[in-house]
């Protein structure tokens, strides 16, 4: 078995998972770099959801498992970040993989779904069933916001990852 066509690959996933460890920390640094009148941009999902329209569906996971867990190392959750970021591209991998074309309208479709479900699973668990304050409030002063920042942000995202995916080509993938 020739390994020398998985060079590429294995350069890709490298550098994919540089870039989810660089997002990480840009994300989860107290500074707040990407903050906006107290909006932030959840930095990983649109990241996460790019890569996993360009990888299979294991290393799609693997990848949103690790920036999950890089997220709740940050956070202090128990696990959620890492669960559901994992889920997220899984999902969106098989959707890429099976069902739909992988261009900047499922990009934008699938990040603001993604970004939607995992707020709106946030919101349930650790704000309504935990009695964390007031939702509504909440939704309007910060999750919606940040939404609509974080969502401007899929189609850079989407350029990026499919640039180094295109560099970073084997034969098998053309």
């Amino acid at each position: 078995m020739n390994y020398d066509n998985n060079k590429p690959k294995i350069k890709r996933r490298v550098i994919f998972a540089f870039a989810i460890i660089v997002t990480a920390i840009i994300q989860n640094t107290g500074a707040r770099v990407d903050g906006v009148f107290d909006v932030h941009a959840f930095l990983l999902l649109p990241l996460i959801v790019s890569i996993s329209m360009f990888e299979r569906e294991i290393v799609s996971s693997l990848l949103g498992a690790l920036a999950g867990l890089l997220w709740d190392l940050s956070s202090g959750l128990d696990g959620y970040n890492m669960l559901v970021l994992m889920l997220i591209c899984a999902v969106c991998s098989i959707l890429i993989n099976r069902v739909m074309r992988n261009n900047i309208v499922t990009a934008v479709v699938l990040g603001v779904t993604s970004i939607a479900v995992y707020i709106f699973l946030y919101i349930m668990i650790y704000i309504v069933l935990d009695g964390g304050g007031y939702p509504l409030s909440q939704v309007i002063r910060f999750y919606l916001p940040s939404f609509i920042f974080t969502s401007v942000l899929i189609p850079v995202y989407f350029f990026i990852v499919r640039t180094v995916f295109d560099s970073n080509r084997t034969i098998e993938e053309n």
